[in-house]
């Protein structure tokens, strides 16, 4: 019974991805561009609180930012800021509180942060992430930065103008 579950699972699994239509390419108003995936060997590890990625000149499409710091706290009201830079645009970033979250001394922990960017450049663009901390110790491998490639959707901005009632 319970390999009939995991079979007919498996089938509605390999069915739904089979109805999926083809991820959307790029308009053709961009068609001297390419939306290339953002390998490792793009990026590297600048210093304990710093870690580059470059994105090609002549890129345009949808990308999905992460960047995640570790330390360990060696005292109390440890702190962990991350923050992400795509060229000279801010994708903003994200602090711990520790009158919120407790961190314990001694104990090591992640803080990540992501955003999505819609890109359309000619020359190659550099993504820092950026990492802090405050009575904590940096892993010395620097904070980790990952750019993923999203599929184009077709719109190029979305956003609220406002409500009236009347």
């Amino acid at each position: 019974m319970r390999t009939f579950a995991l079979v007919m699972a498996a089938s509605a699994i390999c069915g739904a991805a089979a109805a999926q239509p083809a991820q959307p390419t790029l308009p053709k108003a961009f068609s001297d561009y390419s939306q290339p995936d953002i390998t490792p060997g793009l990026c590297k590890n600048v210093s304990p609180a710093e870690t580059q990625c470059v994105i090609p000149a002549m890129t345009a499409g949808l990308y999905a930012v992460t960047a995640g710091g570790t330390s360990t706290a060696t005292a109390a009201d440890a702190v962990q800021k991350i923050a992400i830079q795509v060229g000279a645009a801010s994708c903003g970033a994200r602090q711990t509180d520790p009158k919120k979250k407790p961190w314990p001394v001694s104990t090591p922990k992640t803080l990540s942060y992501s955003c999505v960017v819609n890109v359309l450049t000619d020359k190659a663009l550099i993504v820092t992430a950026t990492y802090a901390d405050l009575n904590a110790k940096k892993d010395p491998k620097g904070p980790t930065l990952a750019v993923k490639r999203l599929p184009w959707s077709g719109i190029l901005m979305v956003e609220p103008a406002g409500a009236v009632q009347q």
